[in-house]
């Protein structure tokens, strides 16, 4: 037996860094069980995960033909794109083996997430990988890079502060509202936009507060759809003077030309409030959508993008100091996986070593005892037990030394060693 080539480890994806939302939409996989099983058939693959989110998609595959299997996976994501094939071209990107493993340390670490150092990614990710080994995709290599990069990146949020503090200005914005209102649990929260902006604040706010959060949108079925996935209730824009009889917070994220939150309108609604509590509006459009007056009347504060500045900036800055920890972090651990990748290259070799071991400790064991004469069976057991810990003892350095080896890239003595054993 030769010393084993290491299976190359092959990532494809396309992520929100070089696409838009309508390609995202149409390469993004609906039925993961078929996923899965087309992505077997593409050439030379032998395991697989795919990782979906909002703006991610990313296959990680295991191949004895790096190259191959790159051309065909990125084919494959191409033409799912329909009618988008030719932004698709571009927006694809890959990485093979070093560059492979360091891409997933640095997603599971959010050093590559629209928000960096956001949580949600590590579930994301892990989940990704329990799906693909329900679906018997996910082997031996990627079930050890799936754990130790999970593990990595909670290292990270562990030992920086990279999850801390906000650096967009929807996530300022929630921010903010949780610093005035001191907690934002059980308020009553009104979101205004369901595009780019307002994703990112409905997704923080739905960490933040167990009350369902009600979104509006010019384009009703847009509100339904993020209410549904973040377990809200979607509003109607005729509807909106009933959901702000009872809110704590507004938030307004439209792209809208006028204002839509107007003094008449909200001075017309006060009268009719429930709650007691002053109503926080937050604009973070552009142009500005609600009007400056606003905050004239009584029992209502309003905010707009520039009361986010300072807290932005000053969050971003203490964010940059993390983000570099986190890439000395993120480099430790490559090493490390590097290493257990290489080390895990000969595990065949061992046990076939083993394996053939065992044969000739069995067969040996079976001559003594008969040798031995009359035995009950606790002395039987006595011998049995006795030769197999002095194999185990005798052969635990020749493991790690083997794995050693391996892990340190030394083919050569891997080599003699597997012909001094006679390891076939």
């Amino acid at each position: 037996m030769h010393f084993p080539k290491t299976a190359d480890i092959v990532n494809v994806r396309i992520t929100h860094k070089t696409a838009h939302v309508p390609l995202l939409e149409a390469v993004s996989f609906k039925d993961k069980t078929n996923a899965y099983d087309q992505v077997r058939l593409l050439d030379e693959v032998q395991e697989s995960v795919l990782i979906q989110t909002c703006n991610r998609i990313e296959l990680y595959l295991v191949s004895e033909h790096g190259d191959r299997t790159v051309k065909a996976a990125v084919e494959y994501l191409e033409n799912r794109a329909s009618g988008h094939i030719s932004e698709a071209c571009k927006a694809v990107e890959y990485s093979v083996n070093r560059e492979a493993l360091s891409h997933l340390l640095r997603v599971t670490s959010g050093l590559e997430s629209m928000v960096v150092g956001e949580d949600q990614v590590i579930n994301q990710v892990w989940n990704a990988y329990l799906e693909a080994k329900k679906a018997n995709a996910a082997g031996p290599v990627l079930s050890l890079l799936f754990n130790r990069a999970v593990n990595a990146g909670r290292r990270v949020r562990r030992e920086t502060g990279i999850g801390k503090g906000a650096v967009s200005v929807g996530s300022a914005a929630v921010e903010l509202a949780e610093n005035l209102l001191g907690t934002l649990n059980e308020k009553k929260i009104l979101i205004l936009g369901a595009g780019e902006t307002g994703t990112l604040v409905a997704k923080a706010m739905a960490r933040r507060c167990l009350n369902p959060i009600f979104i509006a949108n010019r384009t009703y079925e847009r509100a339904l759809r993020l209410a549904e996935e973040l377990g809200g209730r979607a509003v109607m824009f005729d509807k909106l003077g009933e959901a702000l009889v009872d809110a704590d917070v507004v938030f307004c994220s439209t792209n809208a030309p006028h204002y839509l939150l107007t003094k008449e309108l909200v001075s017309w609604l006060l009268p009719a409030r429930q709650n007691k509590n002053d109503l926080v509006v937050i604009d973070i459009s552009n142009p500005r959508n609600v009007e400056e007056i606003l905050d004239q009347l009584p029992h209502v504060k309003l905010y707009n993008i520039d009361d986010l500045t300072s807290l932005a900036e000053h969050n971003k800055e203490e964010r940059q100091k993390s983000v570099q920890e986190a890439f000395k972090i993120v480099d430790q651990e490559l090493k490390s996986l590097e290493r257990a990748v290489k080390a895990d290259s000969v595990n065949e070799i061992i046990s076939t070593l083993l394996s053939q071991v065992e044969c000739t400790r069995q067969r040996e064991l079976a001559e003594a005892l008969s040798m031995m004469g009359e035995l009950n069976e606790r002395q039987r057991k006595v011998v049995s037990d006795l030769s197999s810990i002095l194999l185990k003892q005798t052969f635990l350095s020749v493991v790690e030394n083997f794995r050693r080896a391996a892990a340190d890239g030394d083919t050569e003595l891997v080599e003699a060693a597997t012909n001094l054993f006679k390891i076939k």
